[in-house]
């Protein structure tokens, strides 16, 4: 399979917009902080006290807009986890190749955690790790990333651009399962990828890719 260059990701902050008003504002506030403390401290080593003085508030005033420290982590996966999936859905809706669309989905998920470390901890080691990541509806979200990138690869079957026989669930699974383990071995610190220029990481993109590409190609297809 030819190469190409990675083309930019329309990669916006993973972050809550404040809404309108000072009571928007606040909240958003208390949401980057939990972000925070949640990563530094691990969600059961938080106090919803610790939360407050990261986000510069009163203590009492958390509870004006969350019940518990347990929603506060709930709707930290549901708003920057419906945000990623608003730019996963777009790539996959986009009239790309579906080369180029595996290209920029390995790229928007490679190089989270330079972007937003402090998510992508809060994500890997506090919310996947939670009963609460059982739930239906967190069942459901984490349920459309995987069918995003299934129907990525059935069009690129279907238009001729990769195998056809392969399963493109299986597919999916492996190219998830492999962007998921390079993702938490930085978390972890385990292997990290060194600090690159934006040259080196679309080489990176790129080699990660083909890896899969290059068994997935149609047969006359380079």
């Amino acid at each position: 399979m030819s190469r190409a260059p990675v083309t930019p990701i329309p990669m916006r902050e993973i972050t809550t917009p404040p809404a309108a008003g000072p009571r928007g504002e606040k909240r958003a506030r208390i949401l980057e902080a939990a972000t925070r403390v949640f990563a530094s401290r691990g969600y059961h080593g938080a106090r919803v006290s610790d939360i407050a003085r990261e986000a510069g508030i009163a203590y009492g005033l958390v509870y004006h807009y969350f019940r518990n420290k347990e929603e506060i982590l709930d709707t930290i996966f549901a708003e920057r986890w419906g945000q990623f999936l608003e730019v996963v859905d777009g790539i996959a809706a986009g009239p790309q190749p579906a080369a180029e669309k595996l290209r920029q989905l390995a790229a928007l998920i490679l190089f989270a955690y330079r972007r937003r470390p402090d998510w992508v901890k809060v994500l890997v080691f506090e919310i996947q790790r939670t009963s609460r990541f059982s739930e239906p509806e967190q069942i459901e979200a984490v349920g459309r990333l995987f069918r995003g990138v299934a129907r990525i690869i059935r069009m690129g079957q279907e238009s001729g651009e990769l195998r056809s026989d392969l399963d493109a669930n299986l597919v999916c699974l492996a190219f998830i399962g492999a962007l998921e383990t390079m993702i938490t071995s930085q978390v972890m610190r385990v292997m990290r990828l060194p600090d690159q220029t934006q040259d080196d990481d679309d080489r990176t993109v790129q080699t990660v890719v083909e890896l899969f590409l290059g068994g997935l190609a149609a047969r006359g297809r380079s």
